[in-house]
């Protein structure tokens, strides 16, 4: 290296790098809108005023029959049949005392479980939701919301309630509006 020169190819290239990396930054920030607090969050054009429905991926789901009464009456048939299930498991001998403790930990998780749904139910009804029907899996849980169209603002107090009742992160969070 010479004496005397102070900038070099790689130095000037790095340079030109970080300018075109400011550059794109502040057309970035220019350009997407300050309402998007959320990375991936959609953007939609439009002239509706604060508090209207805004159309989001989501689209209702059209059924004949009450969806709702329809699902918690299964979920209370479930929950009876398990909780028979398991008590015959309980009462069985050939059962070992770890396979008891194994069946009672799973029975404590899907208490667990159904008190979640149940808080999360309770909590969205008294945000202004009509009908809700909270099911938690493994993997994650599905919210359905009688609604004949989600505004972001209500799908962030869904998401809100989900992720203080239960330790489900965003990505694992599937909301569903239904029309009837």
């Amino acid at each position: 290296m010479k004496k005397g020169k102070v900038f070099g190819k790689a130095q000037i290239t790095v340079a030109v790098m970080l300018l075109a990396l400011g550059g794109a930054i502040w057309l970035n920030t220019k350009y997407l809108p300050s309402e998007t607090k959320y990375l991936g969050e959609a953007s939609y054009v439009s002239n509706t005023t604060d508090g209207e429905a805004v159309e989001t991926a989501a689209k209702p789901q059209k059924t004949e029959s009450d969806y709702f009464e329809t699902a918690k009456k299964e979920r209370e048939t479930i929950k009876k049949e398990i909780a028979e299930e398991v008590e015959e498991l309980l009462d069985s001998k050939s059962l070992t005392d770890e396979d008891k403790a194994k069946a009672l930990a799973k029975v404590e998780k899907l208490a667990a479980n159904i008190e979640k749904e149940n808080n999360i139910e309770t909590l969205l009804k008294a945000k202004g939701f009509e009908k809700v029907l909270a099911v938690i899996g493994d993997s994650g849980i599905s919210i359905v919301v009688k609604s004949e169209g989600l505004t972001s603002v209500q799908t962030l107090q869904i998401q809100d309630i989900v992720t203080s009742e239960t330790e489900i992160v965003l990505n694992n969070i599937k909301i569903i509006p239904v029309t009837k």
